[in-house]
């Protein structure tokens, strides 16, 4: 996205933060997004006399988390702009209240109109990079199978891209993690938001989760997710769906065979994973399949991890 030259890796700029742009979507909703831009020691930010490339991360996980504090700065003062956004239903967000973990139908759509909004903006140089991994991995596929023009460049880490073989119910049996995962959600679901008393109800749970799944099997309202019918009801679909069917083959749930028919977009990706991670299959199946349908260059990295 720029030259590897040594004064590309220079730390040349400070960090000018603009939090909470809610960006629009096709459809009226707006998601909430922090966007940090490069800016020189006298204040002045980046604008179309001096436009830069910008690195995306879509997020279930709450774009103000910790953990990018050390990323953010590193690139913006390398010249990238840093772009973080909450996803539709989550946290700042706008939404119509519905969230289905990993299987949303309008990621995609949302992904597509975040990189051509970007591309847009008088800073930016017209080319988005994405990262990020697990749920932010999934959301990348998502998006490049839309093929935005503005996309340029992936880092996809640790992404299943098959929710049925590689993350609810690889080897056959429901992975008890997703019932673990959907109670972490649900707690910064818009469905329970700043209700204490629901916040309790999950909160017991996940104290006690062992006590829970050994009551399975269950029906729906009979768990603490029934604070979250959403969830609730997508945990439902892992556990009782045993036989791969309509539900499962559903864009949202399976990208491989777009992937396999050449309908992600043709850009630089890097694919990484763990060697011990559950996603570990399906990474090396995601650079497998790019890296001989696209003529831009696509790398594994596997690490012992």
């Amino acid at each position: 996205m720029t030259s590897h030259d040594q004064s590309s890796s220079q730390p040349l700029y400070g960090v000018h933060t603009i939090r909470d742009v809610m960006m629009p979507m096709r459809d009226g909703i707006n998601l909430a997004t922090d966007i940090f831009l490069p800016c020189h020691g006298d204040g002045r930010v980046v604008d179309a006399s001096e436009q830069v490339p910008a690195l995306l991360v879509r997020t279930s996980y709450d774009k103000t988390a910790p953990e990018w504090d050390d990323v953010i700065p590193y690139y913006v003062r390398r010249g990238y702009a840093f772009v973080v956004q909450d996803l539709r239903s989550r946290f700042r967000s706008e939404g119509d209240g519905h969230y289905y973990h990993t299987v949303n139908p309008w990621e995609g759509d949302d992904g597509y109109d975040t990189v051509e909004w970007l591309a847009e903006q008088d800073w930016c140089s017209g080319k988005i990079g994405t990262l990020g991994s697990s749920h932010r991995a999934i959301t990348q596929t998502q998006l490049a199978l839309r093929k935005p023009p503005h996309l340029a460049a992936m880092w996809v880490e640790a992404g299943p891209t098959d929710i049925y073989r590689h993350e609810a119910r690889e080897g056959g049996a429901m992975s008890l993690q997703m019932f673990g995962a959907a109670h972490l959600h649900a707690l910064d679901s818009h469905e329970v938001g700043d209700d204490p008393e629901k916040a309790r109800i999950i909160l017991d749970a996940m104290r006690d989760m062992p006590k829970w799944l050994q009551k399975f099997p269950l029906k729906p309202g009979e768990t603490a997710l029934r604070v979250a019918p959403d969830l609730e009801k997508t945990v439902f679909d892992y556990y009782y769906r045993g036989e791969y069917d309509e539900w499962w083959s559903q864009e949202s749930a399976n990208q491989e065979p777009l992937l396999e028919a050449g309908e992600h977009a043709d850009v630089a990706v890097t694919v990484s994973c763990g060697w011990y991670d559950n996603f570990v299959g399906a990474t090396a199946n995601y650079f497998k399949t790019l890296n001989h349908q696209n003529e831009s260059p696509t790398r594994l990295v596997l690490g012992a991890w």
